[in-house]
């Protein structure tokens, strides 16, 4: 019970953090369920899914109501990561069932020394505007891809392409990439459950309380963050909570990768 209390109360902080930050979670979810929690990686995914979603609805709604948010780029990603988001599931089923876990554990690695060179990296002057928008479905296409490999919303993908190719500012970018992930999330869930068929597993791990609190507590964690973190705490000290989480996500990952070549 104690080990499930944790696991809830890092899952709900990590939607509260995040929400003002265009990113829905799901690179801290997985490894959280998987590695603290000991899900098998399939149901992590899964779970962490519908976290993201939710994440993305609760944040999306509240940026919406502030006016952070460019539909018309949002619909401009969403034709090519949804699409996009049902191939990296095949691909996650094939690499799970044919190859190894092992590759999407890599391929995670990766997202998230992403991530963190991204969020290091100096802030550039944007010159790009909407007219880009065949790059930026392109950009897209990759964050959609994440999705359904990798169970995430995508949002680190989408918030740096929002805001170099589409010249967003940084509450357009995060309120826009969680507009995208909110249409694009639960196709990549509802393919996993079809592909993966191991939603009566998740069920009868989390019971049917829980499988309804938690995603609904997400909802209003993320609502409340994306609508109180940016005015009450500095951004700055946001991502770098949000970088030391990530990092230690990483160095789990590349301990699993490195005990299992070594």
């Amino acid at each position: 019970m104690i080990l499930e209390l944790l696991v809830i109360s890092l899952l709900l902080s990590i939607a509260l953090v995040f929400s003002p930050l265009g990113l829905g979670g799901g690179v801290l979810f997985v490894p959280i369920l998987h590695y603290i929690g000991g899900w098998p990686l399939v149901e992590a995914i899964i779970a962490s899914l519908t976290m993201v979603w939710m994440v993305a609805l609760g944040s999306s709604f509240a940026h919406s109501g502030e006016g952070h948010v460019n539909k018309k780029v949002a619909n401009a990603g969403r034709t090519t990561a949804i699409p996009a988001a049902i191939v990296g599931t095949v691909l996650a089923w094939l690499a799970i069932e044919y190859v190894s876990i092992l590759v999407i554990k890599v391929i995670a690695a990766a997202i998230l020394i992403y991530v963190i060179e991204r969020n290091l990296r100096p802030s550039e002057k944007v010159t790009g505007g909407v007219e880009v928008l065949t790059k930026y479905k392109i950009g897209c296409a990759f964050g959609g891809l994440a999705s359904g490999l990798l169970g995430i919303g995508g949002g680190a993908v989408y918030v740096t392409i929002n805001r170099r190719m589409a010249g967003l500012d940084i509450r357009d970018a995060a309120g826009t990439s969680y507009l995208i992930g909110a249409a694009v999330v639960p196709v990549a869930l509802l393919s996993h459950i079809l592909i993966d068929g191991t939603l009566p597993d998740v069920y009868h791990r989390t019971g049917l309380l829980a499988a309804i609190i938690v995603p609904a507590l997400a909802f209003c964690s993320a609502y409340f963050g994306a609508k109180n973190a940016i005015k009450y705490l500095p951004i700055h000290i946001v991502k770098w909570v949000f970088l030391v989480a990530v990092s230690a996500s990483l160095g789990r990952y590349l301990w699993d990768i490195g005990s299992r070549l070594l």
